[in-house]
């Protein structure tokens, strides 16, 4: 047996001709449960998903876009009414309250008059100039 200078202890050479280790692990066993292996964790991992989708779309319908309680559609159709239709706002009878049409009509007709309700004019925005960019200065 010659001597391995490359490490400070003996090192000892096998024949070739004894062949590999019988008690090798088997390279296609192995191939296929790490095959099996993945297929099945990405299985679950879609399975799993799958669930969590189809319990927030059931949570949310439930919670959010359910028929609203009563209370909430007598306020909507108490809103939609005083959208539409004129009333006192207070017991003294000193405020009332137009239909929303009706109180954008008058607030149209005092605007084409000239009668807002806060002082403006119509005014154009100037139009300035590009300024030019001193000879000196570096071309980007």
């Amino acid at each position: 047996m010659k001597p391995d200078l490359h490490y400070d202890h003996e090192v000892a050479k096998h024949d070739p001709k004894e062949g590999f280790d019988p008690t090798e692990p088997e390279a296609s066993r192995i191939t296929m449960f790490v095959v099996i292996s993945v297929a099945t964790l990405v299985l679950t991992i879609v399975a799993v998903q799958r669930y969590f989708e189809s319990a927030w779309t059931s949570a949310v319908t439930e919670k959010v876009l359910t028929t609203a309680p009563p209370e909430l559609k007598d306020q909507r159709a108490l809103e939609a009414w005083r959208m539409t239709h004129y009333e006192y706002t207070t017991p003294a009878k000193a405020e009332v309250r137009l239909p929303l049409a009706r109180a954008r009509e008058l607030v149209l007709a005092e605007a084409a008059q000239g009668k807002t309700f806060y002082p403006a004019k119509s005014t154009v925005p100037k139009v300035e100039a590009p300024k030019e960019a001193p000879k000196d200065a570096p071309k980007q």
